[in-house]
């Protein structure tokens, strides 16, 4: 036999968390941009870093993206550059999925697919 214990079914209300991380930060993402073409010597590297530098919201670094898929298939080949910016897209989702000051509807809709 089943019964309700008073405590059960008793939510606690919700608080927000912040959580003062580094993976909460948005320095966190444009180093992710640095280590994914850190082996990389090159011009275009340069100006990515200033464009980088320039970032404000995580929609920046989202339209970043193709430009560096583009320096590191040039440098490599097309398939790290998908491992790389792939692995780029997981950790810009996670960051804007959970952060408090941003929403997930800030990056574009669709499937974190590139665009050549």
């Amino acid at each position: 036999m089943f019964f309700r214990l008073p405590w059960f079914g008793k939510s606690r209300p919700m608080q927000p968390q912040y959580h003062d991380t580094q993976v909460l930060e948005l320095d966190f993402l444009v180093d992710e941009f640095h280590e994914a073409m850190a082996d990389i010597k090159d011009p275009v590297r340069q100006r990515m870093h200033a464009a980088l530098m320039s970032c404000q919201t995580p929609k920046d670094l989202w339209f970043l993206r193709s430009k560096l898929f583009n320096l590191i298939s040039k440098h490599h080949c097309e398939s790290v550059a998908t491992v790389r910016v792939g692995r780029l897209d997981q950790k810009l989702r996670f960051f804007v999925s959970n952060h408090p000051d941003y929403s997930p509807d800030e990056l574009p809709t669709g499937p974190m697919a590139l665009l050549h």
